[in-house]
């Protein structure tokens, strides 16, 4: 598989995993009981940790937006061969990823410890996530620089083509006196 390919693929694969964490984001269950209002979380938390609990939704939903968005670009750059795409997303996903991975490290501090295996969870899934958002980097900035570089000077052989028919300015230094002796 060339670079092409696996960075639109890589652009697909980001949109639908976005969607598919943005599903699970907002449906997270944190009150097991509503009336007894049993939290998996503690009654006091750090201050960051409380206030990340508190807007997660809303993070949530604006880093999802502007990722599904730069994805589409990564997508429309990719088919039309411009490369400010895709750096603009390399760029994003790095940053959207360590926003995701410090969001969880704080969350989960603040997790009771009964439900400890929650937050291994939530862990594994964001570490899987990263790593395979972070493998498929090298490709993208590859083919953004096969893209950058251009079609002329990515190799010898598109600069070194010489068609059957030659003109004169390629001849050897030859007069066209002695060439038209020659012929004849």
């Amino acid at each position: 598989m060339n670079d092409k390919k696996v960075s639109l693929l890589v652009g697909i694969f980001s949109i639908l995993n976005t969607v598919q964490l943005l599903i699970f984001d907002l449906n997270e269950v944190i009150i097991l009981d509503y009336q007894s209002n049993f939290s998996i979380y503690m009654e006091t938390m750090p201050t960051i940790s409380s206030w990340l609990l508190n807007y997660k939704k809303n993070i949530s939903i604006g880093l999802t937006t502007v990722t599904i968005a730069v994805s589409s670009l990564l997508v429309y750059c990719v088919h039309i061969k411009r490369c400010a795409g895709l750096l603009c997303y390399t760029v994003w996903i790095v940053f959207y990823e360590l926003v995701s991975f410090v969001m969880v490290l704080h969350i989960n501090k603040g997790i009771k410890e009964q439900f400890k295996e929650l937050s291994y969870l939530h862990l594994v899934f964001q570490v899987s996530r990263m790593l395979l958002h972070f493998i498929c980097v090298p490709f993208i900035l590859r083919y953004t620089y096969n893209i950058y570089k251009g079609p002329k000077t990515s190799s010898k052989l598109g600069r070194r083509r010489c068609s059957s028919i030659s003109t004169i300015d390629s001849w050897p230094t030859v007069g066209l006196g002695r060439l038209y002796r020659k012929i004849n």
